[in-house]
């Protein structure tokens, strides 16, 4: 049985983006912001983590498309981690 995802918020804006690479701030901050701990919706505007700029690059680089972050981010099968 496959485990919860860790990142349900992600999955989910991964599903609607697929492998958009012209992505606007908010589409962004859904992908990649909404599981974190420490967002807070009320510091939106104003607040980027470092970990939200390189994962922000990758994806308008091209070297990483929303669907692809949300696979391999994604619950492992069973028997993967063997």
């Amino acid at each position: 049985m496959p485990q919860d995802h860790d990142f349900p918020n992600l999955q989910a804006a991964a599903a609607r983006l697929g492998a958009r690479r012209d992505l606007s701030l908010a589409d962004l901050r859904e992908l990649l912001c909404h599981d974190c701990n420490f967002w807070h919706e009320e510091h939106e505007d104003d607040l980027e983590c470092s970990c939200f700029r390189m994962l922000r690059l990758l994806i308008e680089r091209g070297a990483l498309t929303p669907e692809q972050l949300a696979a391999t981010l994604g619950p492992e099968e069973p028997g993967s981690g063997e």
